[in-house]
């Protein structure tokens, strides 16, 4: 299972140029991630654990709809954080990237896309990790 997490980040990461890639369970315990060497995977995971907290924390605190994204632009940097929710069982996970700030709409499009793919493509091995 986990491998397969590892390939989809790997191509992600490929398809992106994303300095670092993970899956973590919204507790921040990284499954999987793929990066750069310079990056360390337990903080990114437990920063996108505490985004993804304070998103909902809003969402219900203002009565907004699931929060599925969180994007924070820097001046040269991107963070991505997408909530994977595993309604059956009660369960949800991270997925957290990391890139250099896209140059236009469409290569931030293009990353969007590719995220959609990584979680579409995951969701059996992250169902089955839900139900340990």
């Amino acid at each position: 299972m986990v491998s397969k997490l590892e390939m989809i980040l790997k191509e992600l990461n490929e398809n992106g140029n994303f300095r670092a890639s993970l899956f973590s369970t919204d507790t921040g315990l990284v499954l999987s991630s793929q990066k750069a060497d310079d990056i360390d995977e337990k903080i990114v995971a437990a920063m996108a654990t505490l985004l993804s907290d304070a998103a909902y924390a809003a969402s219900e605190d203002l009565k907004l709809s699931e929060m599925t994204s969180i994007k924070i632009k820097y001046s040269d940097d991107l963070i991505i954080c997408r909530n994977i929710s595993m309604p059956s069982a009660d369960t949800n996970f991270v997925l957290a990237v990391l890139s250099k700030l896209p140059d236009s709409d469409d290569v931030e499009k293009y990353f969007d896309s590719l995220l959609d793919w990584a979680i579409e493509n995951s969701q059996a091995d992250l169902q089955k990790l839900s139900s340990i």
